[in-house]
């Protein structure tokens, strides 16, 4: 079993095998981020389309999207997370 040093949670622990189909990112989550923390993002991925209402047909909803994900990992972006810290929920329409 590969292990890899998770800059998620700062420990070392199981390398993600699985295809994630991210593309170019794909190699830098699978070098820096445990199989811990990716099943993580995957539960949080889920809120966070949720409280943002993201149209994942739209690039700009793919591109909030991946931005959340890349602040979850802690790979170097940072995000606004308010929403998701303050448990928002959006204003009926």
């Amino acid at each position: 079993m590969a292990e890899v040093a998770c800059v998620t949670c700062g420990q070392t622990g199981e390398a993600i095998t699985a295809p994630l189909f991210l593309g170019k990112l794909e190699h830098e989550i699978k070098a820096k981020v445990c199989t811990s923390c990716w099943k993580k993002w995957e539960s949080m991925r889920v809120m966070v389309i949720n409280e943002y209402q993201v149209n994942l047909g739209d690039e700009s909803g793919r591109d909030l999207v991946r931005k959340q994900m890349k602040a979850f990992l802690k790979l170097g972006e940072q995000a606004d997370t308010s929403k998701l810290a303050e448990n928002y929920r959006p204003p009926s329409s």
